[in-house]
């Protein structure tokens, strides 16, 4: 069964239909998940009715009112100013920013006239809505108290918001906001964080018109064009079409820049339940555009094929078992062999110790056609090799020494690590070779996976017993590949507090699923992590079993997802966030979309 959440959980999710017969038992206990979109997304935030100071309230009553109703937006925080003295009320700003801190056995502390909050940083928000992750920071901050007409108030209010990490995981939204791939029109979205209340249209557009984030620029680009802004608020009406007033200078564009830019604000905006259409008006006029209804309104799916996503319903699950390939059926119960090579005639010492997943419809394999092209990495781990299903012919693309599990991207080119050097090998679709030595700052690269619009990359990253999660972003310039500007991710100030890492791989196109054990724990299961590490859910347990690597293929109605344990067994992650054993014996799976 296909779990098919909305594009307003920003395309989240992780479920899978398997497709492809020797039978393999089936069972293991049913363990219920926690629903990750409450996690990720557009989370259903929660609003506080924070109250304002009493009458002859305490310092530690004065503070903590204060500390509550930072978590409400309304009215622009007027009742969190009501806490600060009548100069500060106005002169505080709490757009600014937000610094996220760890609320547990952290409270404020106070004297007879003094009051403050020290607590370990798990990250920042800063004015335009990027989440930072804490690196060890502390916070310190004393909150200045003082008399006015014999009422303690805040002269020392923060810059911008001070938020607990239960309130910002519960009460803040996560906000896609598109952009296009910088060398192809590919969009790309980026995440933005706002208080749920401060979670509206006009908001995200002003990210939106704001440009390229600096840390994405190398990889991406906008299609709003210089002297196009928008202007003024956004509209909307009874039936949830939007009207997007934008400045005259729209009406000089091209069709082809019109498609653009409307395909990068109707996607951006897309992620609100109200909106179900768009329109443009240029100077006040209405803004003609290519492909509209008649009512000149456009919507998300319009743009669909902007959007590096998979439309099938029949993804397919190849298995390894016995050094074989195999397809497994679709109730999970049955491995199909592949004839060939690396199929039947395939031996544990002569088969494949991993299976490249796909991001696109690969060719369905019939009578009138040999079969489907699959790369896979050999037993041995140095060579990438390349077979047609059903052949006895097996050709060798690439080389290298531990080679890690390959992955075909959207423009059809294979990726996979050389983990000694470290070095990323891209084999375009053409036969041609691309590869690029890595700066990890020493570290090792033990698995990684390429995001569906080909952008950015995840890494699990170890240095001797450490393991950590880095996003690097893929760039192709004159023939050559690179990949750089990674940053790290520091799970382990998350609410899942993990630590040991062992895979990664992309549910959505801002959603990861990360393996990895907590701090109290030692089993390896999955998590569901916003891109920006802002967040993390556990998508488990598994029964106390540990699991070694995942592989998923976003699509548009969702996410197809399997698991691998350590001890060889398959692992459906089915709707209602379920888990099933669906084969034993498997030493290598991947996902073909």
């Amino acid at each position: 069964m296909t779990l098919r959440p909305t594009r307003r959980a920003v395309l989240s999710g992780a479920a899978l239909l398997l497709a492809g017969c020797a039978e393999v038992p089936s069972t293991g206990a049913v363990t219920q998940a926690e629903d990750p979109h409450q996690a990720s997304g557009q989370r259903e935030g929660i609003d506080v009715a924070p109250q304002p100071p009493a009458d002859g309230a305490s310092i530690d009553l004065v503070v903590g009112g204060f500390l509550q109703a930072m978590t409400s937006a309304r009215d622009d925080y007027r009742v969190a100013r009501a806490y600060l003295t009548k100069d500060m009320a106005d002169r505080w700003d709490p757009h600014s920013g937000a610094t996220i801190y760890q609320a547990t056995n952290h409270k404020p502390t106070s004297t007879v006239a003094t009051a403050s909050l020290q607590a370990p940083i798990i990250g920042t928000v800063d004015a335009d809505g990027h989440y930072h992750p804490g690196e060890s920071q502390t916070l310190k901050h004393d909150f200045g108290m003082a008399q006015e007409s014999g009422q303690w108030r805040i002269s020392r209010p923060p810059e911008g918001l001070l938020i607990s990490q239960y309130t910002f995981q519960r009460a803040w939204s996560a906000i896609p906001v598109y952009f296009f791939a910088a060398d192809v029109d590919r969009l790309v979205p980026d995440v933005i964080h706002l208080p749920s209340l401060g979670a509206t249209p006009d908001a995200a557009l002003r990210a939106m018109m704001a440009g390229v984030p600096e840390y994405l620029k190398p990889a991406l680009r906008t299609a709003l064009p210089a002297g196009v802004r928008a202007v003024g608020t956004t509209t909307v009406d009874a039936v949830g079409v939007v009207t997007v007033p934008l400045s005259a200078s729209a009406a000089q564009l091209s069709e082809s820049q019109r498609r653009l830019l409307a395909s990068q604000v109707t996607w951006t905006l897309s992620g609100f339940a109200a909106i179900s259409r768009i329109r443009f008006t240029a100077g006040g006029s209405l803004l003609p555009l290519p492909e509209a209804a008649e009512d000149n309104t456009v919507s998300a799916d319009l743009y669909a094929d902007l959007l590096p996503l998979p439309s099938t319903d029949s993804p397919t699950v190849v298995a390894v078992v016995k050094g074989q390939m195999g397809r497994v059926n679709a109730v999970g119960q049955a491995l199909q062999i592949m004839p060939g090579a690396l199929g039947q005639d395939a031996r544990p010492e002569t088969g494949v110790s991993a299976v490249a997943s796909t991001q696109f419809a690969m060719p369905v394999a019939t009578v009138s056609t040999p079969g489907a092209v699959w790369h896979a990495v050999s037993a041995d781990r140095r060579s990438l090799v390349k077979w047609r299903e059903g052949s006895d012919q097996v050709d060798v693309v690439a080389t290298g020494v531990n080679l890690l599990r390959p992955q075909v991207l959207v423009d059809r080119s294979v990726a996979t690590f050389s983990t000694t050097d470290p070095t990323l090998i891209v084999v375009a679709a053409d036969g041609s070779r691309m590869s690029t030595v890595v700066d990890l700052g020493g570290r090792t690269v033990t698995s990684f996976s390429v995001s569906p619009d080909g952008i950015r990359v995840a890494l699990v990253l170890q240095r001797g017993k450490t393991y950590g999660l880095g996003i690097g972003l893929l760039s192709r310039q004159d023939g050559a590949v690179h990949l750089g500007h990674i940053v790290d991710m520091p799970l382990s100030s998350s609410d899942a507090n993990l630590s040991r890492i062992t895979d990664v791989a992309w549910l959505s196109q801002t959603q990861l699923c990360v393996l990895g054990s907590a701090i109290e724990s030692g089993v390896t299961a999955p998590y569901e992590v916003i891109v920006d590490g802002s967040g993390a859910t556990s998508m488990g347990p598994l029964s106390g079993k540990s699991v070694e690597s995942v592989v998923a293929v976003p699509m548009e109605t969702g996410t197809e997802a399997v698991m691998l344990s350590e001890d060889g067994k398959l692992l459906h992650h089915e709707e209602r966030f379920h888990w099933r054993q669906v084969l034993q014996g498997v030493s290598a799976v991947a996902i073909t979309a």
